[in-house]
């Protein structure tokens, strides 16, 4: 008789939890019955979050309307759904119509219908709430699953280990080894450890005033002092967010955002859906051709964006005629056609993502990462409209301002902080946070790290273009010689040099399906098919 198979997941948030619920819909039209048990690693305080979606200040925004977050994309109101029943939103909304507003919380970021941008920290409820159902769901479907309040460190292949086995002939099983010293056996591995913590530039990790982690930052940013002028190292959403909740916490604080570039994200101007038909088209067509370049893309956006009225060149504008950040929110703000457009036309292309870009020369890739990829990123991620109007207050009010072209950041004797930038200029800092935001580098992970680890033992082979190597049909780990690992598995940023962007909810919901498809087994998959 074969022992009961064993799934570990590396990482207990939001991709873990979209794994989880993806995997009982699968169990759910299995007649064979033949679950797996789980085993879920994560070390921080709770299960579902994660780091990214944990309890945080309100003004600590989704940068994505409600409407289009959900760890199901088979079903992509669930969010929405599950917010309208929380008491809180229904209160905030019955404030909102008497003219009330609760204590430092603006109401565009509160949970009320009115508006589209809600915290983060209400996302990590709701992912919470999925992975409670979830796991409740699996032990329904015969799947027990063990929760382990603790980090991976290692992960070893046993021959003749106490695991269950596919019935394939194969003994081999994996051995986790987490940082009590337990250890866990499991026939697959499903990797879901979010994205690699983000780079100390500077190396002052260690120095006082220094915040290396910024999220949840109410934790990380309650050590600044209310009067300190603080450097945020980062222009993106991170930042951003760091930059809003430093600013309510401390009327007396100056702030300045700087980084290399000095481009912040876009502002979101446009929240209408659809699919875009003549896009979507021509995406096809350029695949099924074999025509894909970054010309032909290029071309094919600049088309849509003039059947509604504007250009690539105009949506663009801000951005090659390096605008500073003011410019660009209050243009966006007065002009919201060309940037709206232009979100919507990158958005409309996500499920081609991967196809895309594994069409493309390396050559092209190598050069869109180099010159054009922060400009798309910002399209692609843009900030929420309150954020953008409540920068241009602060900026508008002295407490904000805007920097580029740092250098380099050292900390004097005196314990404050000291920044170089490229027109030769230095200011003083008494804090700075580290903003720079999130990596794909597996040579910028910690030494000591998991990712490391297995890369230096050769579980894992870094990606030239950003994480690992992995079979883009499968999402299953690919080894030194190329060949897929079929018990290993990869979902979220690890996986995004060969699918190029995997770090949206989405994105992550759908490859958190595609392996959860792939741990049914094939047999009884034929079995469902089969029953009419």
């Amino acid at each position: 008789m074969l022992k009961k198979r064993t799934i570990a997941v590396v990482g207990g948030g939001a991709a873990c939890t979209a794994f989880l619920a993806a995997y009982a819909r699968r169990l759910s039209g299995d007649v064979a019955g033949a679950s797996a048990d789980v085993i879920v690693f994560e070390p921080g305080k709770s299960f579902g979050p994660g780091i990214a979606y944990a309890e945080d200040a309100d003004t600590a925004l989704l940068n994505r309307p409600y409407s289009a977050m959900s760890v199901d994309y088979g079903d992509p109101g669930q969010f929405r759904r599950w917010l309208y029943r929380q008491p809180s939103a229904r209160e905030s909304s019955d404030n909102n119509e008497a003219g009330e507003n609760s204590a430092g919380s603006a109401p565009e970021a509160r949970p009320t219908t009115r508006s589209h941008f809600v915290p983060r920290s209400l996302f990590g409820q709701y992912l919470e709430n999925v992975f409670r159902q979830s796991r409740e769901d699996l032990r329904l479907l015969g799947s027990q699953v063990t929760l382990v309040p603790s980090a991976v460190i290692d992960l070893t292949v046993e021959t003749g280990a106490t695991g269950g086995n596919r019935g394939n002939g194969g003994t081999e099983s994996h051995v986790l080894t987490t940082a009590d010293g337990d250890r866990f056996v499991a026939d697959e591995v499903v990797f879901a450890i979010g994205a690699i913590a983000p780079s100390d530039v500077y190396g002052l990790t260690g120095s006082a005033g220094f915040v290396a982690q910024p999220y949840p930052l109410v934790n990380s940013l309650s050590q600044v002092d209310r009067s300190a002028e603080v450097l945020v190292l980062g222009a993106g959403l991170t930042a951003i967010d760091a930059a809003v909740v430093l600013a309510d916490a401390g009327r007396e604080r100056r702030i300045t955002l700087a980084s290399r570039s000095g481009r912040i994200p876009d502002v979101r101007t446009d929240l209408g859906t659809g699919e875009l038909p003549e896009l979507i088209a021509g995406a096809r067509t350029l695949l099924a051709e074999g025509r894909v370049s970054l010309r032909s893309i290029h071309e094919l956006l600049d088309s849509a964006l003039r059947l509604g009225g504007t250009s690539i060149r105009e949506a663009l504008l801000p951005y090659t005629d390096a605008w500073s950040a003011p410019e660009l929110m209050r243009h966006r703000l007065e002009n919201p056609l060309p940037g709206g457009l232009a979100q919507r036309c990158v958005g409309a292309l996500t499920p081609f993502y991967s196809e895309l870009w594994r069409s493309l020369p390396d050559a092209s890739r190598r050069l869109f990462l180099r010159d054009h990829y922060r400009t798309y990123n910002c399209l692609r991620n843009p900030m929420p409209v309150t954020n953008a109007h409540r920068l241009l207050g602060l900026h508008d009010e002295g407490r904000l301002a805007f920097a580029k072209g740092i250098t380099s950041v050292t900390q004097t004797a005196g314990g404050r902080f000291t920044a170089t930038f490229a027109d030769g200029r230095t200011e003083h800092y008494d804090a700075v946070v580290n903003a720079v935001g999130r990596t794909n580098n597996t040579a910028a992970a910690s030494a000591s790290s998991l990712t490391s680890r297995l890369v230096r033992n050769g579980t894992f082979v870094s990606h030239p273009l950003g994480g690992i190597r992995v079979d883009p049909e499968t999402n299953q780990v690919r080894g030194s010689a190329g060949a897929a690992f079929p018990r290993l598995y990869v979902i979220g940023d690890l996986a995004s040099g060969e699918h190029f962007h995997v770090s949206s909810m989405e994105l992550v919901a759908r490859q958190a399906a595609k392996v959860a498809g792939q741990l049914v087994p094939a047999p009884d998959r034929l079995l469902v098919g089969a029953v009419a």
